[in-house]
């Protein structure tokens, strides 16, 4: 994928910043950062930093496995991006995911854990939908939630940190198959939790709102 073609875009009110970092020994892989640039500012570490699947043909066509962060430091700032800014951000990592691809965002850290992080992983352990914890919402914003797989026990040291892995679907009979599934389960968590106070589950069912106005504003038979 060419993830340098996303250099200088516009996301919100910032400029992506794009940076290879290295290769991996797995021939093909590379080491990409996003950064985030606005009047004349670069954020000191990225807003997505992950392995990267090579521009050889693959029996998955593309793929991005990363780390999230929000905020974000300008000069030693912390900067809360607002969520439309991170809408706009991931819809343009989206759009270089090839259908069948998939996007990777970890909510183990090892030491860098974020509010974002941290309100996923419990989320996930109370039996919420992963699509309407804080990092399946940035999934279902680059269209890669169709399904939405949540590696909560890594099969080995090559998967790296517990993550969501969002599939971008490849093609509308599959998006539609996924998407009855998705409601469905959608379905089911909010008539068990109806009545009830806990402010992660009053933050899931607001999520569901927000996914019904997205869905809406582009047509819900229509794939990412």
């Amino acid at each position: 994928m060419r993830w340098e073609t996303l250099d200088g875009v516009m996301a919100g009110d910032y400029r992506i910043r794009v940076r290879e970092e290295g290769r991996s020994v797995t021939a093909g892989q590379r080491y990409v950062a996003f950064y985030l640039e606005r009047e004349g500012l670069l954020s000191e570490r990225p807003i997505l930093r992950g392995l990267s699947a090579g521009p050889r043909p693959q029996p998955i066509p593309g793929w991005l496995d990363g780390f999230f962060q929000n905020p974000v430091r300008f000069q030693g700032v912390p900067v809360e991006l607002p969520e439309r800014v991170v809408r706009a951000f991931f819809r343009r990592i989206g759009e270089l995911i090839p259908p069948g691809g998939w996007l990777g965002l970890a909510y183990e850290t090892f030491g860098e854990s974020q509010l974002i992080h941290r309100e996923t992983e419990q989320a996930l352990r109370l039996g919420i939908p992963p699509i309407l914890t804080p990092l399946g919402m940035c999934l279902f914003y680059a269209g890669c939630a169709f399904p939405i797989r949540d590696w909560s026990i890594a099969e080995g040291w090559r998967e790296g940190p517990r993550k969501l892995q969002g599939f971008k679907p490849r093609d509308r009979e599959r998006y539609l198959d996924v998407v009855d599934a998705l409601w469905e389960e959608i379905r089911a968590f909010l008539r068990r939790t109806e009545g009830t106070s806990r402010p992660e589950f009053a933050a899931a069912r607001r999520r569901v709102e927000d996914l019904l106005s997205l869905w809406s504003s582009r047509g819900a038979d229509e794939a990412p």
